[in-house]
């Protein structure tokens, strides 16, 4: 173990990084030039945001701030090393600060993945000033009708039929103005949320994959240089089958038979790994489609996608729960003239229902039979008329009343416990499948046989 430790901390046989650039000045100074201004600059991205949590602790998340911060630092400290090591080839030392990078980052990954559901149904500062600005304006109004009221009933005796009739049109005018307000409301909000995910989004995205591939770069050399050390051990012992004690009790410590199997699963458990943040990173990109609020083409698979891998987390199996299956029936489609961001937002809202409900009815199974009755949603796609897309989501939970459906897409209606829901999820979705993409939206149901949302948005739109 002592030996362990004096050659990771020595530079021992290994040649300083500078040889591999001939100890040519400019070319060496150019590198540490360039590493040292990222260095400083990653040291002092989160000195920002330290600062930026220490004056706002009513920040929902910080937490999420401290791990950007600690694989950020971690980032600098590797491109100190790689200053050091042109000199000092430390390169076990390097290597394990890189080994911590990459766990920080992929750690962080995982977890910003866990955090998008609860970010997306976190209302931001300005949305709530700005509903207390609209209840505020609310009230005022309804101050002023019953001020009218009051005047009114004090000449009831004299103009009552008259009074009568107009007290009934203001307060049909005050209705519709209400219902309004509401739905105003309802899409200020929901865009203003939106609009401000996906740009935290997409940064996030952007700062995940400069790690990734710092990690991608150095998996193919990391991979040459085992494989050459291992190729040199081979040699070794070929050349000496009988090593002095010392290297024979060496090579016995180290299990070098062992290396040589571990050492591929070890590279590729890393690049799997990689590839998994990858993939996440394109899909939260996709899902956001920051610069894409204008009207486009775009492929609807992709979209529906995206939603699913970013939901991923809740359809995958649980200790108290065997997952949800999804059931892709995809049609042959055209790319479709639309809103992406907004149909993304629909589906996101679709089938975040589906889950919600399915788990629901787990709850309420014994759990010896919810193997046997497994959940599923089921999204199929497909060309009507020459000229429609069909989306069906369905799913086997236990069904939607009659009297529910005829409310279903109403502003603020819904049927989940208070703090679990806001009722506008499907009204907005409704919204965005008639109004921006003039199509139409509609629930099937039968209680204990499931329900099915049915959208249907022309191929070209303009």
């Amino acid at each position: 173990m002592l030996e362990f430790w004096k050659t990771f901390f020595s530079s021992g046989s290994f040649i300083p990084h500078g040889h591999c650039y001939l100890w040519q000045t400019k070319l060496v100074w150019l590198h540490v030039a360039s590493d040292s201004l990222i260095a400083i600059a990653y040291f002092s991205i989160p000195i920002t945001l330290l600062y930026f949590i220490s004056k706002r602790e009513d920040l929902p998340f910080n937490w999420i701030f401290t791990m950007f911060g600690a694989f950020i630092v971690a980032c600098g400290i590797t491109h100190i090393f790689e200053i050091w090591t042109l000199w000092h080839p430390t390169y076990w030392l390097s290597g394990t600060m890189k080994a911590i990078t990459a766990i920080i980052s992929f750690t962080t990954a995982i977890l910003l993945v866990e955090l998008v559901p609860q970010a997306l149904a976190l209302p931001s500062p300005a949305q709530l000033e700005f509903a207390n600005q609209l209840l505020g304006a609310e009230i005022v109004e309804r101050q002023l009708a019953e001020t009218a009221l009051k005047k009114a009933k004090e000449d009831l005796e004299i103009r009552v039929e008259e009074r009568t009739a107009e007290l009934k049109k203001q307060t049909l005018n005050l209705e519709q103005t209400l219902l309004e307000l509401q739905r105003t409301q309802a899409k200020l909000i929901q865009s203003e949320k939106m609009s401000s995910l996906g740009q935290l989004v997409a940064g996030v995205a952007h700062e995940i994959n400069n790690p990734v591939n710092f990690i991608y770069g150095n998996l193919t050399p990391a991979s040459e240089y085992a494989n050459d050390l291992l190729e040199l051990a081979d040699i070794y012992e070929e050349q000496y089958p009988n090593p002095l004690p010392p290297v024979k009790e060496k090579i016995q410590s180290v299990d070098l038979d062992f290396i040589r199997e571990d050492w591929p699963k070890i590279l590729s458990s890393m690049k799997t790994g990689a590839d998994r943040i990858r993939d996440l990173v394109k899909s939260l990109r996709n899902f956001a489609r920051v610069d894409e609020a204008e009207m486009k083409l775009a492929d609807i698979h992709e979209g529906i996608d995206s939603t699913l891998m970013l939901l991923q987390n809740r359809l995958n199996i649980q200790p108290d729960s065997p997952g949800i299956e999804i059931i892709k029936n995809y049609g042959n489609l055209l790319k479709v003239e639309c809103y992406p961001g907004q149909l993304n937002q629909v589906f996101m809202n679709i089938i975040n229902n589906a889950i919600d409900a399915l788990e629901e009815d787990s709850e309420k199974q014994p759990i010896a039979l919810r193997e046997l009755n497994p959940k599923i949603i089921k999204i199929s796609t497909k060309i009507f008329d020459s000229k429609w897309v069909e989306i069906r989501i369905f799913n086997n939970g236990s069904g939607i009343t009659e009297s529910v459906i005829e409310q279903i897409f109403d502003p603020f209606f819904t049927t989940k416990p208070v703090g679990k829901g806001t009722g506008l999820g499907l009204s907005i979705a409704y919204q965005i499948i008639t109004e921006r993409h003039k199509g139409d939206l509609e629930c099937i149901s039968e209680p204990g046989k499931g329900a099915e949302f049915i959208i249907k948005i022309p191929i070209n739109l303009k």
